[in-house]
């Protein structure tokens, strides 16, 4: 039982320095990218911040899965016990008896009440946006489509995508009733690029990853992804309807009726008022481009291979680990 607690802090400690030194070096890529110089290719900066958020995750994770698979590997019979070894220096195992060291012990706790802390918080929030929207949809009636929408009665003003797997589309009909024709195109055409470029999962995935990073850098790459995918579905929205000057009208027209963003699907993309100047300068300039979304494609990559590599590499990374544990604390 005490290895086994030992084990636990070891690596809730380890997850949580590896989440911080990551989180350290993606914040000067993560500042460069909130720069000019990628300006006319919002996607691109929405699949850059996407990746910069998730690789603190992916990097704790595969560094604790490749330090923990030694001890698992000789429970099951698979390898020899790792742990007659070594006595010199701090043993990452679950399989013998551990004296924790105090200091690490307590950077351990302290980063697993954290983790759980801040887990607890994003499971309640998705399971309120979740009971909002059922609530909506169980009022709505349903149109079918590639993205189908759901037509609701009533306020507030909605235009939202929404959906992990079954995306769609909310609109209110107040808001449906005061746009033109054209205005309404153009808000539909914008929700439908975020359905097509997935940013709702996204964003969930964003904020499921922040949970390994600093507080401060899972924020910030929220907020950057959240403000380029708003631009290049802009971008999409102009692209489909053919003028950009349309959609900016929309947004602006959007934005006067609502007054303030709908607390209702939280995160959820929505057109509206966020960044409103930014982005009808860039519409009727004509700066923002339509470009394909690559972020889930090029984080699986990633993800496959970290785990290749920290599969090839358990043995040294167990090691690594246990050292560097050592000399910390």
């Amino acid at each position: 039982m005490m290895a086994a607690l030992a084990f636990l802090l070891e690596c809730s400690a380890t997850a949580a320095l590896i989440g911080m030194a990551v989180s350290l070096l993606v914040w000067p890529a993560l500042r460069l990218l909130q720069g000019q110089a990628l300006q006319r290719v919002p996607a691109l900066r929405a699949d850059l911040a996407f990746v910069l958020g998730t690789l603190p995750a992916l990097a704790s994770l595969g560094v604790v899965a490749a330090a923990a698979a030694p001890p698992f590997a000789a429970a099951l019979g698979l390898a020899a016990d790792h742990c007659l070894g070594h006595g010199h220096h701090v043993h990452l195992c679950f399989l013998h008896s551990a004296h924790v060291r105090p200091v690490l012990a307590t950077v351990g706790a302290f980063s697993l009440a954290v983790f759980l802390f801040r887990a607890g918080e994003t499971v309640l929030r998705l399971l309120r946006m979740r009971a909002r929207l059922s609530a909506l949809e169980s009022l709505g009636t349903r149109r079918p489509g590639r993205f189908p929408i759901v037509a609701v009665p009533g306020a507030p003003r909605l235009c939202h995508a929404v959906g992990l797997v079954r995306r769609r589309i909310l609109l209110s009909a107040s808001l449906a009733e005061s746009l033109t024709p054209a205005e309404l195109r153009s808000a539909l055409a914008h929700e439908e690029a975020h359905l097509r470029r997935r940013d709702p999962l996204l964003g969930v995935l964003l904020g499921v990853a922040g949970l390994f990073a600093a507080p401060f850098l899972s924020r910030a790459c929220a907020a950057a992804h959240q403000m380029a995918a708003e631009e290049a579905c802009d971008a999409e929205a102009a692209a489909a309807v053919g003028d950009g000057g349309l959609v900016a009208g929309a947004l602006v027209k959007v934005a006067a009726l609502q007054q303030r963003l709908s607390h209702v699907t939280g995160d959820a993309p929505a057109f509206g008022a966020l960044a409103l100047e930014r982005r009808v300068r860039l519409l009727l300039d004509e700066a923002a481009r339509a470009t394909t979304a690559h972020a889930l494609r090029v984080t699986g990559a990633v993800a496959l291979a970290t785990g290749l590599l920290s599969l090839a590499h358990s043995a040294f990374l167990h090691h690594a680990v246990e050292t560097a544990l050592h000399i910390l604390f």
